[in-house]
């Protein structure tokens, strides 16, 4: 299951890719949409995004691209989905008036606010810890173990 709305999906798998690179060569945005299988008319809104934040940066010219702007060990997934405002959000309780509503129906929406309060407490403590450096290793792990063939 998948929580995250896809432009924020296409925003990991760019970093991902930018991390691979270790920050040696810059890489053109598309470039970074051929490799990670992201549709051409989104990465460029997505690369903007991820420089406003802070976690690339742009190098003009002909030998210009994305780099990371820090090492990758030090963005962490909760940086990232953040700032492409990506993270789950509580859903939408009714706004109850001040009068009108008994208090019956007030205690269930306070109720449950505060549980989706911890919820996104919860999944912003998971999102800290794991940082692109760890999502690029895996990352390695898994092109290295399907690019393994067995031949009979």
């Amino acid at each position: 299951m998948n929580k995250f709305p896809i432009k924020v999906t296409y925003g990991i798998m760019a970093t991902i890719e930018l991390a691979r690179q270790d920050g040696s060569v810059p890489l053109q945005a598309k470039v970074i949409a051929k490799r990670q299988g992201i549709p051409s008319r989104f990465i460029e809104q997505i690369l903007q995004h991820l420089k406003q934040a802070g976690i690339v940066r742009s190098l003009r010219g002909a030998q210009g691209g994305y780099t990371l702007a820090q090492h990758p060990s030090q963005i962490s997934l909760a940086d990232l989905v953040n700032s492409m405002n990506g993270s789950v959000s509580e859903p939408p309780l009714k706004n109850l008036p001040a009068n009108g509503h008994s208090e019956s129906e007030q205690v269930p929406n306070a109720l449950l606010s505060s549980i989706w309060q911890q919820v996104q407490e919860a999944e912003q403590a998971v999102l800290r810890v794991i940082s692109i450096q760890k999502l690029a290793e895996q990352y390695q792990k898994l092109e290295t173990q399907r690019g393994v063939m067995y031949h009979i």
